[in-house]
């Protein structure tokens, strides 16, 4: 595919199933693309997912796909979607309650709002992991607060793999929808602690 292709050249060609503009297209953007999805999401195997996620949309829906103007904005929107929907679905991972207790090494002024915002989330966090039965508790623990892992949590607590991952599964899913029940708004929250 040549260089001189326009990026609506390349789309036009997509909708006729040409694949090697598919490939010039993936190429030009995607690395532009993945840093900034790495930075949301600290991860650059999920920041991967998230961009074959992208790219294959586009691909499934090229035939009806219309485009105006820049395609580097359309596509930084898509990913931001999808970043969102991501941070949403994966919120109460370890990783992801990490980043609410380290606020001082993501941001030296968080607004008055933020704080606030953290503080509700730690206080509903806190108050369903109190609830949670003893040893879901004490899974979920050994899993947040010394990074554990299931195979390391099942010896030290003298159970199964499978019980492990089920406690932190019931765990997480307890966890979320408190959080969700709480009404907390948490995709900009996110985008406002990522950024710093």
């Amino acid at each position: 595919m040549e260089a001189l292709h326009t990026d609506q050249d390349l789309l036009q060609l997509m909708k006729e199933d040409n694949k090697d503009a598919f490939t010039a297209l993936y190429r030009s953007y995607w690395e532009s693309l993945f840093i900034p999805t790495v930075k949301i999401t600290r991860s650059k195997e999920d920041a991967k997912d998230i961009l074959q996620e992208v790219f294959l949309s586009v691909w499934n829906r090229r035939k009806e796909l219309d485009v105006k103007g820049s395609l580097a904005a359309y596509l930084q929107s898509c990913v931001r979607y999808k970043s969102i929907d991501y941070i949403e679905k994966n919120i109460t991972r370890r990783h992801y309650l990490n980043l609410l207790y380290k606020l001082e090494e993501l941001s030296q002024s968080p607004a008055a709002e933020t704080q606030i915002q953290l503080k509700e989330i730690q206080q509903t966090v806190n108050g369903i992991v109190g609830k949670m039965p003893p040893k879901m508790r004490a899974v979920y623990q050994l899993s947040r607060h010394e990074q554990l892992s299931h195979k390391e949590i099942a010896q030290r607590l003298g159970i199964s793999d499978e019980t492990v991952k089920k406690h932190i599964q019931h765990a997480l899913k307890l966890i979320r929808s408190s959080i969700s029940q709480a009404g907390i708004s948490l995709p900009g929250l996110f985008f406002y602690l990522l950024a710093q």
